[in-house]
């Protein structure tokens, strides 16, 4: 990709942008209804998302939902054709922000090299933008309204949002990386889509007494 991003109108229509934004609430409300029990939910290893994101602490977040993971695999080409670049798929990340959040100033991880953010829907008065620093150190503000995107150079560029001021704003994250690149572990080096972060699969697989490490052998299916 030659521009360090791109923004994208209607990426995804009405129908399918209000689906997944009822998802993405619907899990909030599931994971407080837990929450509000004494459950530490948290411990799940995202099965039902958790709220101890340092980059929005106390807000719902998901990652590797599977829902958003196989929309994720699904769109690779679509993404490949925008960004004239093939991609290998890593993982998404959904997070519902509230009043008051904001996301500091920062690059992502190695797994984010060619990274999307969407807006899926929210309760305020204003559409919350992103910001960007881009190649020629311009600060540059994009607004997104439910359905848009923009794709961007994680791992390079510079990006950030400005306290939210509303009830809450619902964002789907994708992370791809080139193929054939320096990252090329596919699925963030997990071995189907829709599972924790392999670290967390890991520590899971030896509490139960099995010393095999991910990735792990597992028997195909033809669908």
């Amino acid at each position: 990709m030659k521009k360090d991003w791109i923004k994208v109108e209607n990426f995804l229509d009405k129908d399918m942008t209000n689906l997944l934004y009822k998802h993405a609430l619907n899990a909030n409300k599931r994971f407080n209804f837990l929450k509000s029990f004494g459950i530490n939910v948290n411990t799940f290893g995202d099965l039902y998302g958790n709220d101890e994101d340092d980059q929005a602490l106390g807000d719902h977040s998901c990652y590797g939902d599977l829902i958003f993971d196989t929309l994720l695999e699904e769109k690779r080409n679509e993404f490949e054709n925008i960004t004239d670049t093939e991609l290998v798929s890593q993982y998404s990340y959904y997070r519902t922000y509230t009043n008051g959040t904001e996301l500091e100033r920062h690059i992502d991880r190695e797994s984010c090299e060619m990274s999307a953010t969407f807006c899926l829907g929210y309760d305020s008065d204003y559409s919350w933008p992103i910001w960007f620093k881009d190649s020629s150190d311009n600060e540059i503000a994009v607004e997104m309204q439910p359905g848009d995107l923009v794709i961007y150079k994680g791992t390079k560029l510079e990006h950030w949002r400005e306290p939210f001021k509303g009830n809450h704003h619902s964002q789907l994250f994708f992370h791809y990386t080139k193929k054939d690149g320096q990252y090329d572990k596919k699925f963030d080096g997990r071995p189907e889509l829709g599972l924790p972060a392999s670290k967390i699969l890991n520590e899971w697989i030896t509490n139960m007494g099995n010393s095999a490490q991910v990735p792990v052998q597992v028997r195909e299916i033809s669908i």
